[in-house]
């Protein structure tokens, strides 16, 4: 009973607060330029009198196109001596308020960039998580019980200035409201466990262990994928623990005083309940332990829907799937307005946009430079089409190319609807052919489909030498069809099934990429040859990424890449037939 009035008030509480917000921001939807024009204008006047914005003369910048010819687009080492000189002195060199934040990401080539949020882009974040957990809460009764969200730390350290960086997913996760804090399964701190498998296999118990689950909140769902991996790996350590009502000795040790804080009792009967689960099944899912789970909080574009199709059937028949909305370390781009059909519209209010054509700007950029793009507004999109996406922020980000590549999926009002498609960096060119990461997403798991074989982990890697490309394919540990079809890796013909694997997704490739097609057809380019991977590969990938640095939460795979950039030696781990 107390939850359920626990739940009517959280409910309540969103409905107040967050149903005018909803409203206001469909409304400002009718006029997206008007709109848009005001918040740059907002922006300009705000930090006219800052380094940059004296530099480039803000105040006396009226239109768009005056502000497009004023200031040039801008990559984050344009503007990483003013970040870290603002940090350093208090100086405002990009924004007239103080940061009092650092979202760090990872950099691209060079050092992690640290993202500035002043005390007011932060109010902002938590605003918008606030308006996106009423709307996922109308889709389906997500806060009706227990909360597994998986965050990244609040505070990783501090700057030279002394001020603080960190995961703007763990700071927001430190300020929800006392209603919702009192719903989350796992404790802010696990977060600061520095041991990757400790803190998952410590996930892990607890998740097992909370039978009230009706939300998973996590921005990647490959997340999800490897903790009930991890789970059916350790099985016997989580059911145990779950007896037992705590960590095992050397989970205790290793994860240090964040045991303290680990709400566990024993629960001897639902262990043996889940034992009896496994033994049947041979696989635990989340319908198994989290058979009340209403919604599941994540990423769905890109190359997260190769997760999602292996999630999907592990999750109760009822489940939805709800899509976040285009979350970057620099701004939240989009906020779903509809959680059942995740409509994704533009955070119009918060952040003027600029998009460039996908194919116009990738062929420019190395000739005359992004700057100089016939850039668009969101008025002037089209349905269908991608783009590249440029910012500017609140927070000190002026035109700020996203390197993120979106596609108009529709309209609401006068805006178009958005969805993440890739990173600008998911493309590669041998000899011309430009192929996209989505072309990759659109030949490969159909293909594999085709020749029944279930899939955990693929990525291409363009070999420039070798005028080639390599799949590698890492099977699903737990598929009927594994252990018997002809695909087994232990079965004679595996050599000619995978050549009949390259050769069907060689032709789809052709079919969907005009110059692949043409590169293929003069011997410009090798045949496609696919090779199978040990299992695990896909984790031990992810953890060595993570481990040099790339944040745990957000990691993407990347499935096409150039085999000289990536730093994981795929050639070990496959199984040469």
């Amino acid at each position: 009973m107390r939850r359920s009035v626990g739940y009517l008030g959280l409910k309540a509480a969103l409905t107040l607060t967050q149903r005018p917000r909803l409203r206001a921001l469909l409304e400002s939807a009718k006029a997206p330029d008007e709109t848009q024009l005001r918040v740059l204008r907002g922006i300009l006047a705000d930090n006219a009198s800052t380094t940059f914005g004296t530099e480039h003369r803000f105040s006396g910048i009226n239109t768009v196109a005056e502000y497009r010819r004023a200031v040039p687009v801008q990559v984050y080492e344009d503007l990483r001596e003013l970040v870290e000189r603002q940090e350093l002195t208090g100086e405002p060199c990009l924004t007239a308020e103080r940061p009092v934040f650092y979202n760090r990401t990872s950099g691209t080539v060079t050092a992690a960039k640290n993202i500035p949020v002043t005390a007011a882009g932060l109010q902002r974040l938590r605003d918008r998580q606030r308006l996106g957990t009423y709307v996922w809460s109308l889709g389906a009764p997500i806060l009706s019980g227990k909360v597994f969200a998986v965050g990244g730390a609040a505070v990783e350290g501090r700057l030279q200035g002394g001020s603080p960086y960190g995961s703007a997913s763990g700071k927001l996760h430190e300020n929800q409201p006392r209603l919702l804090q009192g719903r989350y399964v796992l404790p802010s701190a696990l977060t600061s466990v520095a041991d990757y498998q400790v803190r998952y296999l410590a996930m892990a118990i607890l998740g097992v262990a909370e039978p009230a689950v009706t939300c998973v909140a996590t921005a990647n769902p490959s997340t999800l994928t490897q903790l009930l991996s991890l789970i059916n790996q350790n099985a016997e350590l989580v059911l145990n623990a779950v007896a037992m009502g705590r960590l095992p000795d050397e989970l205790a040790t290793s994860a240090g005083g964040v045991t303290a804080l680990l709400n566990l009792r024993p629960q001897r009967s639902r262990a043996l309940s889940l034992q009896k689960r496994l033994d049947a099944g041979g696989r635990l899912t989340y319908a198994d332990f989290w058979p009340d789970l209403a919604g599941v909080v994540t990423w769905t574009g890109g190359s997260c829907g190769v997760a999602l199709s292996s999630l999907k059937p592990t999750l109760p028949e009822s489940c939805l799937v709800i899509e976040v909305g285009w979350v970057a370390s620099e701004m939240q781009g989009t906020i779903n307005v509809d959680a059942r059909k995740n409509i994704c519209l533009p955070l119009l209010e918060d952040t003027f946009f600029e998009f460039a054509e996908r194919d116009a700007s990738a062929a420019q950029r190395d000739e005359i430079g992004f700057d100089q793009t016939e850039l668009l507004t969101l008025g002037e999109l089209e349905t269908g089409h991608d783009y590249n996406v440029v910012v500017t922020t609140s927070d000190g980000l002026y035109r700020y190319d996203m390197s993120d590549i979106v596609r108009v999926t529709g309209w609401l009002n006068a805006t178009p609807t958005l969805e993440f498609v890739q990173k600008a960096s998911g493309i590669t060119s041998i000899t011309g052919e430009k192929l996209y990461e989505t072309q990759v997403l659109g030949a490969v798991p159909p293909a594999l489909a085709e020749h029944q074989l279930p899939t955990s982990f693929f990525i291409m890697l363009a070999d420039v030498e070798n005028a080639r490309y390599t799949l590698y394919v890492e099977p699903a540990r737990a598929s009927a069809n594994t252990a018997d079809n002809a695909n087994t890796a232990d079965n004679a013909d595996d050599a000619a099934a995978m050549a009949s694997l390259a050769s069907d997704i060689d032709q789809r490739l052709r079919f969907g990429n005009v110059e692949y097609d043409a590169k293929r057809a003069s011997g410009r380019l090798e045949p496609l040859r696919t090779l199978r991977l040990r299992p695990g590969t896909g984790a031990a990938y992810r953890h060595q990424q993570v481990t040099a640095g790339q944040r745990d939460m957000q990691f993407k795979y990347l499935h096409v890449q150039y085999s000289h950039d990536c730093p994981f030696d795929f050639d070990t781990y496959a199984e040469h037939p």
